[in-house]
């Protein structure tokens, strides 16, 4: 593998990083950054969402994020968007790093005609970079499992129904790896059960190595579990907590539900067709080809359980992103030992193009855009007024769950204001200019003397505006609004 490959990706992955500001779903914003907010003194802890108030949520990314922020304000304040970019640079990090380790290990096994595909998939994957470079519970889950799996010692020589070829160095440390996983998203449990159940029925491992696994994972819980009362200010169990609110009340169930067959409709259209197809078919053909396998044993028990629940959303299957290429690749090997060098087929050929296409479309756009286009303003607030603004209208509070403010993105002093100014002159009880925000498709109609401050459709967008394709899409606009 050439040194110029991995430092394409390396600049690739720290351009998506900086450019992909926000979040994909709240629940990376506000049960994290949030949380750390709070024990900064920076957020009210009856602001916070009701997770917190059930003691529900892990303490471990919280607190990464905190001594991000501590690292960088000493005893000061700190830039809120830079310490969210080098949480999004350490992401993309260690994303690169468990991809250089996959290629390592898998790529002996992996035929050469399908060697470049291969690497796309590990290097220059579109999800790999949306999903890569997010400081998203689903994303570390994912990453600390997938470690966990490369350092178990499996010695086995590859037998039939076998994909995975031996390495690995230490069953201790894959249960660390593996308790980390669940620290950062409890339902990566499942991968880890679904390695262990591997390890206990098919590979047939020692006692002494399968308590090796288990000792290093309760090692990690046992050191981490302290972080659960700085975070909550008691000894309670978040994890406990979290299944009996989603499972046995069924709170999750009020987000919405689909039907068992749900993932496969989200994985196709969401995967963008004919990827989605690939994803799906792919993973279809590697675990029934390679039933004997680790990874079939972790991905297809998260899979399953997944289905029979209720509450379904496709980032509940990102941690399963970084074993997406050695699913690809292993069923792209079955189809070569059975029907050899099938890619020479022109419809093969056609095919693989168009994916390729495709792949390299999503990936430049994944690059460039926001996660979320809240952060535009957010940003634009905090560093033009940083000690506070009174803010009003309808996407004053930029991001929301629930009716929660940001105020890990808001500089100290900022208000919210349910209604326009008073016959004071001002919109809020606290001094400071009061600002209008909306995301909407028009200018909004302001009095006389308001003053546009910001918006993110700019002068260039107007000029390529054919057909009105942006007067269709959603602007943020930031206006002043005049005193009196």
């Amino acid at each position: 593998m050439s040194r110029w490959l991995i430092i394409a990706a390396a600049l690739l992955l720290a351009l998506t990083a900086w450019n992909s500001t926000g979040h994909h779903q709240g629940d990376e914003y506000f049960q994290i950054l949030e949380f750390a907010a709070y024990k900064l003194g920076i957020t009210p802890v009856h602001e916070l969402p009701w997770e917190y108030g059930e003691r529900m949520r892990p303490a471990l990314q919280p607190a990464v994020a905190y001594g991000m922020y501590r690292l960088l304000g000493g005893v000061g304040t700190a830039d809120p968007f830079v310490v969210a970019f080098l949480l999004r640079l350490l992401s993309a990090g260690l994303s690169l790093w468990v991809a250089v380790l996959l290629y390592r290990r898998y790529v002996g096994v992996v035929p050469t005609g399908l060697r470049s595909a291969f690497i796309v998939l590990l290097f220059f994957h579109w999800c790999a970079y949306y999903s890569g470079v997010r400081f998203s519970s689903e994303n570390w889950s994912g990453l600390a499992a997938v470690l966990g799996l490369l350092t178990y010692p499996i010695r086995t020589p590859a037998v039939d129904q076998h994909y995975t070829p031996a390495g690995g160095w230490s069953s201790f440390w894959s249960g660390a790896y593996f308790g980390l996983a669940f620290l950062f998203r409890y339902q990566a449990g499942l991968l880890a059960v679904g390695f262990g159940l591997w390890l206990l029925f098919v590979h047939r491992a020692p006692w002494k190595a399968v308590g090796g696994l288990v000792a290093g994972g309760f090692t990690v819980l046992l050191l981490a579990y302290p972080l659960t009362y700085w975070l909550y200010g008691e000894w309670t169990l978040p994890a406990y907590h979290y299944f009996a609110a989603n499972l046995i009340e069924g709170r999750a169930a009020g987000y919405g539900t689909l039907p068992w067959y749900g993932y496969f409709e989200l994985v196709v259209l969401r995967g963008i067709p004919p990827l989605g197809l690939v994803y799906l078919g792919g993973t279809i053909v590697y675990l029934w080809v390679y039933r004997r396998d680790p990874v079939s044993w972790m991905v297809g028990l998260f899979f399953l359980v997944h289905t029979l629940l209720a509450r379904k959303d496709i980032r509940f299957l990102f941690p399963l992103l970084p074993l997406l290429p050695i699913l690809l690749a292993g069923a792209g090997s079955a189809a070569y030992a059975r029907y050899g060098p099938f890619w020479n087929r022109q419809w093969v050929r056609g095919t693989a193009w168009l994916c390729l296409g495709v792949n390299i479309v999503l990936l430049l756009s994944v690059a460039v855009r926001r996660a979320d286009s809240g952060t535009g303003p957010a940003a634009y607030i905090y560093r033009t007024f940083p000690t506070g603004a009174n803010l009003t209208g309808p996407g004053a509070r930029l991001f929301t769950a629930e009716g929660t403010t940001p105020h890990f993105y808001l500089p100290p002093g900022t208000t919210i204001v349910e209604s326009p100014f008073d016959t004071a002159g001002t919109c809020g009880p606290a001094p400071g200019p009061c600002l209008y925000v909306e995301h909407t498709r028009q200018p909004p109609e302001l009095p006389v003397g308001s003053e546009l401050l910001y918006t993110d459709r700019s002068s260039l967008i107007d000029a390529v505006n054919v057909l009105g394709w942006a007067d269709r899409q959603k602007w943020w606009y930031v206006y002043r609004l005049p005193d009196g």
